[in-house]
């Protein structure tokens, strides 16, 4: 043999390839332990059965990919595997036999992928070609439906037929697959991940799915979304039971009352429909879509029909409005905890609160008052969450106004795990500002915009109370969040709401909610607390849902990116009560800079700051008053008493020669004046402000 020659290269066998691939798919294979220990036990039972495993679940859920792994198992383990895709096999008799080319000797392993298209072969299946089976063979059946009723409930199979669910994956497998989908790192892993929700198939597409440039939201593209809903939705029977999709995809829960509300003749089929999808679960408050069907079904509404998507959010916005507002507590905590779900929706807000199917693995809890037993448990958590000091704050509200105290508990062992406080002031209490330095900062804050008028009241969310374990946040905060939500619709003349938080940093989900942080953190014992307060009188509920509807599509508005100003609509007695207010104010520019006025159209939609317009148009009716010759002596009792300012009405009297009976009669008929003159131009100024638009929408339409 030369010794320079080159070595003869060795063959390799010819199994060494799919020997290979078989590696490379049990190294990359996630998740499943569950299905796998049945499996084995399955395939360890004596030889004197012949046990059936049915698998269903919706498409992409990953049936095809358990099976193979199962082929694997069972191969090395010795056993002959026979694999069958009813699917692609004519449901005849004779087809399938022919296909599913058993041994009669042995224990084989028979797979059937696509079981649930068998249809009418089922019967025969189960009682004449099972039975002739030998004996310690064991099947496996995967489809999207499961065996039907009847064979479920036969005694006879009831030892060996085994039906389960195959659900998504954990976050942690979730990881791992995105990770081992593609070669090097994976951007926006959060996003991707949350968009996929465990479901394997959205996972693979997902980590194919282009980068983004840095800093940017990562969102599906549309090609992947569609892909999706081919392969697990499929196509849809008509344009009602599309429409029917896309309300259960935006809503936590779907009623069969709440399509009738859109679907009127057709609410009771769609519905009936919508039950028996493989990707819709069956929940207490109603039908519930595979998290990540809904979220692409709500995005690609979004991206094909913009302005179908925002009306179909709003009016069902409205919708879950009114049940709030009308109906008893339970069925009203479930329209808010839907209300918060969808004004989130497509919007992935860090921290707990969006949803609590969100978190894999969530507990669900229920609400309670607060009772005298309960108080140790309640005292553990604030001590756990606040140390020492915070349990004596606690402890004094827990006296004070125990009503106001909410407790949520765990469904399976009944556990504390949550504690909410919202307290509710028409009016000041010394006791209570001198105590807690939170109230004692809020009342600073509102008195320094405007007095608390009678009737009005202000909503402080004084302790949000958590243990700190990912399966009770979810599900807690959302129904604590709930509960806010609720107090905001059903409450008469709310002012204000404030939120107290312990810790520094901004709050998202208050943030994405229009919550202001407060300039001022009262101290309590060695806990800064950071205050968010909402002005009802600057943006009332009609506008801030506006609000929140637009960021459903658009998100928070980057910074240097400006949209039309933001406006309020009062009422005349409201709009009346603001003049005076500025008026009041005219010289404490801290407490003008929190006027609704400054909102108003007539001010806002100007350009230029705000205030110093404000200023001008009150001084320009003030003016206006000398155009009534029968005024006279008016605009004098109003320019002294608040422009000029700086003395009593005593004095302002005497300083204007007038008795101080005629002094207050001028200067009520000067401040009414006033209030008229601004009314009209707000009237006006609005008005035209409307015009254009009013214009275009006709001109669309006769176009």
């Amino acid at each position: 043999m030369n010794p320079h020659s080159a070595p003869t290269p060795r063959r390799q066998a010819p199994d060494a390839p799919a020997r290979d691939r078989e590696e490379t798919f049990l190294r990359r294979f996630v998740g499943r332990e569950s299905e796998l220990a049945r499996f084995r036990a399955a395939l360890d039972r004596p030889p004197g059965t012949v046990p059936v495993l049915a698998l269903h679940g919706p498409g992409g859920i990953g049936k095809t990919q358990l099976l193979r792994r199962f082929a694997v198992e069972a191969r090395r383990r010795g056993r002959h595997v026979v694999e069958v895709d009813a699917a692609r096999t004519d449901p005849t008799e004779e087809a399938f036999t022919a296909a599913a080319d058993v041994p009669r000797t042995g224990r084989p392993v028979l797979l059937v992928d696509g079981a649930d298209r068998l249809g009418p072969l089922e019967d025969w299946f189960r009682d004449r070609y099972l039975t002739g089976l030998p004996p310690g063979s064991l099947i496996v059946l995967a489809g999207r439906e499961p065996p039907g009723l009847r064979w479920r409930t036969d005694p006879a199979w009831a030892d060996t037929l085994s039906v389960g669910r195959l659900d998504r994956l954990s976050r942690a497998e979730s990881g791992r697959l995105l990770q081992d989908a593609v070669p090097g790192r994976v951007t926006a892993r959060t996003a991707r991940l949350a968009f996929a929700a465990g479901h394997p198939l959205a996972l693979r597409l997902a980590a194919l799915d282009p980068d983004t440039p840095h800093g940017d939201y990562w969102q599906p593209a549309p090609e992947a979304v569609a892909e999706l809903l081919d392969r697990v939705v499929g196509p849809v029977p008509s344009a009602p039971h599309r429409q029917a999709l896309e309300i259960c995809a935006h809503v936590p829960e779907t009623t069969e009352d709440l399509l009738r509300a859109f679907l009127p003749e057709q609410a009771h089929e769609v519905f009936d429909w919508l039950r028996r999808r493989p990707y819709v679960t069956t929940a207490r408050s109603g039908l519930r879509l595979l998290p990540v069907v809904a979220e692409a079904l709500d995005r690609d509404l979004g991206w094909r029909a913009p302005d179908a998507y925002l009306s179909l959010h709003k009016a069902l916005r409205a919708h879950l409005q009114t049940l709030i507002r009308t109906r008893p507590e339970p069925v009203s905590l479930c329209g808010a905890r839907a209300f918060n779900h969808i004004q989130a929706r497509g919007r992935r807000l860090t921290g707990p609160g969006r949803d609590e199917r969100t978190g894999s693995g969530a507990e669900p809890v229920y609400e309670t008052t607060c009772d005298a037993e309960d108080l140790p448990a309640v005292r553990d958590l604030a001590h756990e969450r606040l140390g020492p000091q915070g349990v004596a704050a606690v402890d004094f509200w827990l006296h004070r106004r125990p009503r106001g105290f909410r407790l949520y508990r765990s469904a399976r062992t009944g556990e504390l795990v949550g504690v909410l406080s919202l307290l509710n002031f028409d009016r000041w209490d010394a006791v209570e500002t001198a105590i807690d330095p939170v109230v004692a900062v809020v009342r600073e804050h509102v008195e320094s915009h405007r007095e608390l008028r009678p009737g009005e009241r202000v909503n402080l969310v004084r302790f949000t109370l958590l243990r700190r374990r990912p399966h009770d946040l979810v599900a807690a905060s959302a129904g604590m969040l709930a509960r806010v939500t609720r107090e905001l619709h059903v409450q008469d003349r709310l002012a204000w709401t404030f939120h107290a938080r312990g810790g520094d940093g901004p709050d998202h989900l208050l943030e994405y909610a229009d919550f202001r942080r407060l300039p001022s953190e009262p101290q309590l014992a060695a806990q800064r607390v950071t205050l968010f307060g909402h002005d009802w009188g600057t943006t009332g509920m009609s506008e801030w849902c506006d609000l929140l509807d637009d960021r459903v599509l658009f998100g928070l508005r980057a910074p240097g990116i400006t949209g039309p100003p933001r406006t309020a609509v009062l009422s005349r007695a409201a709009f009346d009560r603001a003049v005076h207010d500025v008026l009041r104010d005219w010289h404490q520019r801290e407490r003008l800079a929190g006027n609704p006025l400054l909102h108003a159209a007539s001010v806002a939609r100007r350009s230029g700051d705000p205030e110093e317009n404000l200023r001008r148009l009150v001084v320009r009716a003030i003016e206006s008053i000398d155009q009534d010759p029968r005024a006279k002596g008016q605009r004098a009792a109003v320019w002294a008493t608040y422009v000029k300012g700086g003395s009593t009405q005593q004095a302002v009297a005497r300083e204007l020669a007038l008795s101080f009976s005629t002094y207050r009669r001028y200067l009520k008929r000067g401040l009414e004046h006033v209030c008229w003159h601004l009314w009209e131009q707000e009237v006006t100024y609005a008005a035209q402000a409307a015009l254009p638009s009013f214009t275009a929408s006709r001109g669309a339409s006769a176009g």
